[in-house]
This record gives C-alpha cells, structure tokens and sequence, in this order.
C-alpha cells in the first residue's frame, strides 16, 4: 500500500515514531502486520512504513490492555469500539482506591470541584498517605482514561496542574532538614517531560528530611553532573515514565552513571523502568515511594563509612610523615 495524497493530508508515523509513542517493540508490529494483518502500514517514496493516526490511537489502547494482562492475539483484530468498551471495562473494575471519587470528577466535568477534594484527601491522610493511596494510583487511573477516551488533554492537564500546585504547596509547608540527611538533586533526562512523578519523590524525599535540589524536566546530562558537582549532593535521583523507549532510558541512565563521580548516587524510579532489569549494580531503581526511606539510610552509613575511611587514610599519612 502507497502513501496517497489524501494520507498525506493527517497525521502520519513512522515505525520507529509508533515503537516511541506505545512502547510495543518494531519487530512486534511486523509481526502482527503479518499474523494478523494489523496494522497495515502505507509505504513513502522509500518504501519505508508509515502509519496513520488512527492506527497509533489502536496500537495505544491495545498497549493499554496488554499492560493489563490481556493476550495481544485478543486484541489485534478489535476494532477501535471493541477496544475503547474493554479499556473502560478495566478502568471500572481498577478504580477503587480513597481518591477514586477524583477521577469521577474528571471524567463528569466538574473540574472546578477537583481542588478542594484532593485538599480535604491531604487533610484527612498526611502527605505520606496521599502520594502512595492517592497520587500514585490516581495518576495510573486518569493515564488508562485519558487511554479509553473518557478524558480529553484538557482533562489531563488541568489533574496535573492542580496536583503539581498542592504537592509544591504541601512540601514547602512540610520541608525539614536537620543536616544530617544527604542533599539529593532530582530532575528528568532529556526528553522526558513529565514531572509529576519527580515532584512526588521530591515530597518523600523532603518528608525524610533530605534537602532537595529540583532542576525540573529535560535537563540535559551535562547540567545534571554540573549541578550534583557543583552542591555537593550525595545523591542523583530522576523519574523515568513511559513517555520514552526503555531502550533510550537505559542508555542514558548508564552515560549518567559513566559521567557522575563514583561518590554521588544514582537513583531512577518510575513506570518507564518498568521489566528494564539489565542495568549496573551502581543505579539503584526504586518501584515504589516506600522504598526511599531505607534507602536513604542505606545511603547515610555508606557515606559515614567513606568518610571514616578518609580520615583513618589521612592519620596513617601523618603518622608517617612524622617519621
């Protein structure tokens, strides 16, 4: 099939673009496009694939399904209706946690009302509790909606403007270091734009009394090693989503690591690391907020042990120099 002149006219992709914006692999498409005569590309003046936007908004729903434990061979021959009733079956059967009821909100269109129940949730369950009970779960939610279509970008923005602005909020009212807890800079790699999930970690972090140095999203790696360098943080840490390739957040989390100092900790965390398990032992990947805490007191003793081992250096110096 050749690209036509009324194709040219939408939106189209290339395979590499479509393995970027689901995450299902090049060679599994072909697959597919051979097993199940979906999805069938339009082919350029190079022959090379190109896919149509109604073909991504297919692929992403079933990327959606598949994540949720159904087999591809039930998916690939549905039609986008098939699809959208059976994503909406699975947000209905998920939703069912304390902040459940937000996601009513979105979906009814009463966005004015979203603020004041995330805040009466925070009151009533600490800052702890709502980013694990609440935040976490609700972010996965309104990304299966935004999925199924029962949300618009609209939507989506304004959930992530209205818990960016309660979390920043919560962590300037809540913040505490004592100097004893290390200072931790946290950003995104380049490319990666979303930035709830480093600003949740920001909370735990700040909850766990270390001091935090946020550069925000996209920070180039160059400026992430200038930055840690330059404050004397004891730790990197960055939030990975699916927004990129698990190809690319592996390599750069590996020439992150090849460019910070060996004494400065590299953390990761977030559902774009999700089954990347070929990684060196040198970055620490976090599924789960509550893992922080043991990890920053795993970070504090090997920091007390370097720094014994420096000062014992030192005195086996001096001893022999008096000599």
């Amino acid at each position: 099939m050749t690209l036509t002149q009324n194709s040219q006219n939408s939106q189209n992709y290339s395979i590499a673009e479509i393995e970027q914006e689901t995450g299902i692999k090049r060679d599994t498409l072909r697959v597919w496009e051979r097993r199940y005569n979906f999805p069938v590309p339009l082919r350029n003046e190079r022959r090379e694939r190109i896919y149509s936007s109604e073909q991504l908004s297919r692929l992403r729903l079933i990327k959606q399904l598949m994540d949720s434990g159904t087999q591809p061979g039930k998916l690939v021959t549905l039609d986008k209706r098939e699809l959208h009733a059976l994503a909406e079956q699975h947000v209905c059967r998920s939703v069912s946690f304390p902040g459940s009821g937000v996601l009513d909100l979105l979906t009814g269109g009463s966005l004015c009302e979203l603020q004041p129940r995330l805040e009466i949730l925070l009151k009533e369950l600490g800052l702890h509790d709502f980013l694990s009970n609440v935040v976490a779960p609700l972010n996965h939610a309104v990304g299966e909606a935004w999925f199924a279509g029962k949300l618009g970008i609209l939507d989506e923005h304004h959930y992530t403007e209205q818990i960016r602005m309660i979390l920043t909020a919560e962590m300037r009212r809540t913040a505490r270091n004592d100097g004893a807890r290390p200072r931790v800079l946290l950003s995104t790699m380049p490319g990666e734009p979303h930035g709830i999930g480093l600003l949740m970690v920001a909370c735990t972090l700040s909850l766990e009394g270390a001091e935090i140095l946020s550069l925000g999203v996209q920070t180039p790696l160059e400026e992430i090693v200038r930055g840690a360098v330059e404050n004397k943080c004891a730790i990197v840490g960055v939030s990975c989503s699916e927004y990129l390739r698990r190809r690319t957040v592996a390599s750069q989390l590996v020439r992150l690591r090849s460019m910070l100092p060996e004494n400065i900790a590299l953390w990761a965390g977030g559902s774009g690391l999700r089954n990347i398990t070929l990684l060196q032992e040198n970055i620490r990947i976090f599924s789960d907020l509550s893992q922080i805490s043991a990890a920053l007191q795993d970070q504090q003793i090997r920091s007390l042990t370097g720094s014994k081992r420096i000062n014992s250096s030192k005195k086996r110096s001096n001893n022999h120099e008096l000599f």
